[in-house]
């Protein structure tokens, strides 16, 4: 095979010797190549042994797909060696009947809507091309990696954010023993201050505004609110060892007090 041009170190067009053009990814098959060098390696070998070009293909198509629903974004480039090894695996376990078990498919259809309407897609698309059939399970698992590309994290960040918005919505509506409605306009911005809050936290780039006035004003304004925000601070710090301060906790709670406001009063409950 014949290189004909190097997207990154992970991306490689070739061309083979019936002349068919390729799409090659792997984790660094790009490094120190140059158009025109023949790609002989062992790992473009191994890679090409166990992925077939149509495989490429149904990935790439996906991944383009996914950049335009998500609005022209750019995604890590590692996405098509993640994603794809992910798809054909997923598609080899379907063949022979075995379903992987999504744990996290409620709070990923929360977290990730974007994310879990393309791994939707994504099975709609391998069933039309290949006649296989998966579970919803692994809409779920592709959206995970879609969102770990488009946030330039890992895969543990994105669990670890998804598993905290699960507790932290159990938490409150134990503590105000409320069912809280999805449809909200305030449930959605919770949602998407829980995927910050817990970024900053494992990135350790809390806020600082340094506002004890502020803060002390929210404490007693909504002193509820608060109590249920160190709740959910304490179980972050005992379970994830990640430290919240002041204001992040003052901010979650203004977010606890928009969230529980109506059904609060509806049910005549302190603020």
């Amino acid at each position: 095979m014949i290189i004909k041009k190097i997207m990154n170190n992970n991306v490689v067009f070739v061309e083979d010797e019936k002349k068919d053009e390729l799409i090659l990814v792997g984790s660094g098959i790009g490094f120190k190549m140059k158009p025109g060098m023949k790609a002989e390696q062992k790992r473009l070998a191994e890679l090409l042994s166990k992925i077939s070009s149509e495989d490429f293909k149904l990935a790439d198509h996906i991944i383009q797909y996914a950049k335009t629903a998500l609005g022209g974004v750019s995604l890590n480039e590692n996405i098509y060696v993640t994603l794809t090894d992910h798809m054909v695996f997923a598609m080899e376990r379907a063949k022979k009947g075995i379903v992987f078990r999504n744990a996290l498919l409620w709070e990923i259809k929360q977290f990730y809507p974007q994310e879990f309407e393309i791994g939707q897609y994504a099975l709609e698309v391998i069933e039309k091309k290949t006649g296989i059939k998966m579970a919803e399970d692994e809409a779920g698992f592709i959206a995970l990696h879609i969102a770990n590309a488009r946030s330039d994290g890992d895969i543990v960040e994105v669990e670890i954010t998804a598993k905290i918005l699960k507790a932290a919505l159990k938490i409150i509506t134990l503590f105000y023993q409320i069912e809280l409605n999805e449809d909200s306009l305030d449930y959605g911005r919770f949602v998407v201050h829980m995927k910050y809050f817990v970024g900053r936290l494992m990135k350790k780039k809390l806020l600082q505004q340094n506002d004890p006035i502020f803060i002390d004003m929210i404490k007693k304004q909504y002193h509820k609110a608060f109590e249920c925000a160190s709740r959910i601070g304490q179980l972050v710090t005992e379970q994830y060892g990640m430290d919240v301060n002041d204001d992040e906790l003052v901010y979650l709670t203004i977010h606890i007090q928009r969230i529980t406001n109506s059904i609060s009063n509806k049910k005549g409950l302190d603020k």
